[in-house]
Order: structure tokens, then sequence, then C-alpha cells
């Protein structure tokens, strides 16, 4: 069927019928030109967009409060051990209102509300700058032994004989204390960074969904871009969370920290992932191709063209104006 498709247009150009499809001359082009638009990235307005679905939340509470929400959003979790939860913290579930507060939705079952703010949470979490404290704890270090001599004291030259020999001696150095020092804690490290490298995969997969589906829909405005971006998260947010699961890594999957401070962090996995987060923001790339971040997902450019300027200057623009 295809190839008769493309046989007909075939023909149609080499019988020369194209004449009378005026919409594609010169003229009627210059008319539909819509001069207020520019071509702009999706991937920032994609993510203002899902950034604005992320729960405000206490921050000292934030991740238990989430932990909840996401067990409910993927049905780990009942209502009765999310109420147990609550009632640990001394909050009674019956007293936490349906909406409008930022336990509502520890209480009021709504799961598809749940699965947007899980995967918002998430997704936005890899966005954010890395707590290098997260991987961190304090440890006792004890120092090795020092048998360098200590300094003689010139005085003791006129000591007697008898005790010369003695002073004479390698005198081992005080040793000092055993001290506490921040180090990395390899077995937090190897739980989290798989986490974060299969959430920065399903950005990429979902945000270049969502993309695609945006450029379909050109000369929207940037808040109606946003508008949408929300609209189409919230309604892929059940797809989002599966996709985090199918983008875990392998088992045996090594990976290299290679900074962590508060400048940057990056890490190295064996499947030929590089994760990097730092004053550019997120980017991921897989084998040498940027996956995620600068303007890019999937290794592709996603430009919108955005109604940047309003209509009016469209006229403004227009050839053969002054």
């Amino acid at each position: 069927m295809a190839f008769r498709s493309l046989t007909a247009v075939t023909l149609v150009g080499l019988l020369g019928l194209t004449g009378c499809n005026q919409a594609n001359t010169p003229v009627a082009q210059a008319a539909s030109t819509q001069r207020n638009w520019l071509s702009i990235p999706a991937l920032p307005i994609i993510q203002e967009g899902v950034f604005s679905l992320k729960p405000n939340l206490n921050k000292q509470n934030e991740s238990d409060v989430m932990t909840q929400i996401c067990g409910l959003a993927r049905g780990d979790l009942s209502q009765d051990k999310v109420n147990a939860f609550l009632q640990q913290h001394k909050v009674e579930p019956g007293t936490v209102p349906k909406q409008g507060n930022p336990l509502s939705l520890l209480v009021n079952g709504d799961n598809a509300a749940q699965s947007t703010a899980c995967a918002a949470y998430l997704a936005a979490g890899v966005l954010s700058p890395v707590d290098a404290k997260e991987f961190m704890v304090w440890s006792q270090v004890k120092p090795e032994a020092s048998t360098a001599p200590a300094k003689q004291d010139s005085k003791k030259d006129n000591k007697k004989d008898s005790k010369k020999d003695e002073a004479d001696k390698p005198k081992v150095a005080a040793q000092p204390k055993t001290k506490t020092e921040l180090r990395i804690d390899q077995k937090s490290l190897a739980m989290t960074l798989p986490i974060k490298l299969a959430v920065a995969r399903a950005n990429a997969d979902v945000f270049a969904l969502i993309a695609s589906e945006l450029q379909r829909r050109p000369g929207l405005s940037i808040d109606q871009y946003h508008r949408l971006t929300t609209q189409l998260f919230a309604k892929l947010a059940p797809v989002y969370l599966k996709r985090v699961k199918q983008q875990l890594p392998a088992a045996g999957t090594r990976y290299n920290l290679l900074r962590a401070d508060a400048e940057q962090f990056a890490f190295s996995a064996s499947t030929g992932s590089l994760f990097e987060f730092g004053a550019g923001g997120l980017t991921l790339k897989q084998n040498g191709i940027t996956w995620y971040g600068q303007g890019k997902l999937l290794g592709r450019d996603y430009p919108l063209q955005v109604a940047y300027f309003d209509a009016s200057v469209n006229a403004l623009l227009a050839p053969g104006k002054k």
C-alpha cells in the first residue's frame, strides 16, 4: 500500500500536475509566514512544566512523605500502613483534609494525583543539585603509629653519663587520639547511583515523547506549552513510573564516582553512561552521545515553533512594510 501511494505521487510529479496546488506557491507561503514565531528548545519548557507539578512539602520530612505517596501510587503500600505512618508522626488520618493540604495525597485515595506527584518528584529530583553528604558517613580513623624520634633537648648535655644512654634512645612521638572523618558510604552509593541513572534515562524517554507531541502543535505561547506539558506528564505518570523500573541498570553494573562536591556530581557506569550534574544542570551521555541535557533528548534536538511575540509583529516585519 505504501509503494502504491509513493508511485502515485511520483507520477503526479512526472506529469506536471502540481500547478493547481497554489497553497505551496511562494506568495501563499509568504502570506502564511508567522514572523512572531521563534524556534525554542523543548527541553527547558518541559522541565519547568514538570517542576511545577512537584509537591510543595516541608524539606525536613519531604523524603519520608514522598516514599509513602509513591508507595500508594505504585500499589506497594496499603492505606492502613500509610495511616500507621501518619500516627507514628502524631497525625490522625481523619483530621487531614482530602484536598488543599500537603498531606492530602496520603489520605484521599486519588491514585492519579499520587502517581503524578510521585513521578514529578522523581523527575525533578534528578534535575536538582546533589548534596554530597547524602553519600557520606562519619567514621572513626585511627592514625598510623609514628616511630619518628623526638627532638632532643640541648640542656640534657650536662646530665650524668648514667642517664645519657637513656636520653639518647629514639623516642616515639606522642600519638594523636582517634579522629572522626567524613567518608563515602559505599553501600549508600551502590543503592543511589543506579536509581539516579534510571530516573535520568526515564526523563530522557518520557520528555522526548512529550516533546514530539508538543512539536505537533506549533504556534502556542510559552505558557500554553507549559500547561500542555503538565497535562501530558500527568497522563503519562504511570508510564513514567514503569519506565524508571525498566531503566534500572542490570545487576553487576559497575559504577565509578568521578566527583562529588558543591560544584559538580558526576559518575560513570560500565554500561557506557556518564551522569554529570553541575551549574549547567543535568547532562546524561550514552556512549558519547548526549542523551539528556544541553537542549537534547535521546541524542537529538526538539525545537518548538513558539509564538514568542505578539501577532502584531507580523505586520511590522512583512516584506514591503516601512
